[in-house]
């Protein structure tokens, strides 16, 4: 079986990952970026993606240095009040919940996979499904014909467009900021997060340093100003000290992340010889921090149907497809009881600051616990 994927994030290596493990060589992985640089800043890593990096043999994401153990999240009113202390959702015989760099998670992965075919700085310009699989025309004009393409291109996916066409990508109307913090700010142990009006912003520590993460209700089409630093000066001004000398402490536009939140809404994994895996298929906000778990979940299912099913690829496709719409039921229940909570603005936002710290911890982490523990 000749296997194209195309994205080189996450998704797309663990795929190949996946695949060789199952024997499944004859792999092209194609990225559009020349090469591969450090990106990204922290992702949360749950039990369930850890347990598919061992069967991988990648485990190095436990203390004390590549991966970092929240033990709990404070969740505060925006004035700094205590709404809530949340236990991280660990599963302990499965793997611990860690805070890790993306850069280190994608590096583990690329290395491997060393000895596929990797492809750097080349696009997919044309996908023409016919009876057995795909030709695919590259962007250096050359051409190849592969049995199953994978589009695992991310939240803005060529391959879900030009497959199963546009309109599915979609918008909360929320801005998000990234960027790290200095040791010199006093950090927490535990994460912490400020939340009031429909805004958030979350301090998640690593080690001797911490990612500052904000989150305000901005329509999509809305100018951002010139100086990020500013803005969120504005947007935040009537929240905790703490949250104000967080953004005193960023750094230059240049280092902060910043983008619109979208989320996709799809209820096909593939059409024909053609299927979608990570964000391409299933992206939401990552309030839950989840998005990385998930994606190795659909690679380790993905190659185990096409090893099981090795003669007949749709009824692989079917049985993957079947399999991930009824766990990705779940992660969007999961997912939209934190966003409601956590991105309340308003009357509603008025209503949840006083009933929260009633509210069971166990409606929180008991639900992401169980949803962690299930087999994908």
């Amino acid at each position: 079986m000749k296997i194209l994927i195309i994205g080189g994030g996450i998704a797309g290596p663990a795929l190949a990952a996946c695949l060789r493990k199952r024997g499944m060589n004859d792999v092209t992985l194609v990225e559009r970026a020349p090469e591969f640089h450090n990106i990204g800043l922290l992702m949360g890593l749950m039990g369930n993606g850890r347990r598919i990096l061992r069967e991988l043999n990648i485990d190095e994401f436990s203390e004390p240095s590549k991966g970092y153990k929240l033990e709990w999240e404070v969740v505060k009113d925006k004035r700094g009040g205590l709404l809530k202390k949340l236990p991280v959702p660990s599963v302990e015989d499965i793997g611990t919940t860690v805070v890790v760099r993306r850069s280190d998670m994608h590096q583990s992965l690329i290395q491997s996979i060393k000895g596929i075919s990797l492809r750097l700085g080349t696009t997919v310009v044309d996908i023409v499904q016919h009876t057995g699989g795909c030709t695919i025309r590259f962007n250096d004009g050359t051409s190849d014909e592969f049995d199953l393409v994978v589009g695992a291109d991310g939240i803005h996916s060529f391959v879900r467009e030009r497959i199963f066409g546009a309109g599915y990508l979609h918008y909360y109307g929320w801005r998000t900021w990234f960027y790290w913090l200095p040791a010199s700010l006093g950090l927490s142990r535990n994460a912490e997060a400020f939340i009031g009006d429909g805004k958030l912003c979350a301090i998640i520590p690593f080690y001797d340093s911490a990612v500052a993460w904000l989150m305000a209700h901005m329509a999509p089409d809305q100018p951002v100003a010139p100086s990020c630093k500013e803005q969120l000066l504005q947007l935040f001004s009537d929240f905790d000290p703490h949250v104000r000398d967080a953004i005193a402490a960023a750094p230059s536009n240049s280092e902060i992340f910043s983008d619109n939140h979208a989320y996709v809404d799809l209820q096909d994994w593939y059409r024909g010889r053609v299927v979608l895996i990570g964000d391409a298929q299933h992206a939401v906000s990552p309030v839950i921090g989840m998005g990385a778990s998930m994606a190795l979940e659909d690679a380790h299912v993905l190659a185990g149907e096409l090893a099981c099913h090795s003669g007949d690829i749709e009824v692989a496709l079917s049985a993957f497809s079947a399999r991930r719409n009824t766990r990705l039921r779940g992660f969007h229940k999961v997912a939209r009881r934190m966003e409601s909570w956590m991105m309340s603005g308003g009357l509603i936002g008025q209503i949840r600051d006083r009933i929260l710290p009633f509210v069971p911890a166990s409606y929180f982490s008991g639900a992401m616990q169980d949803f962690i523990r299930a087999e994908g």
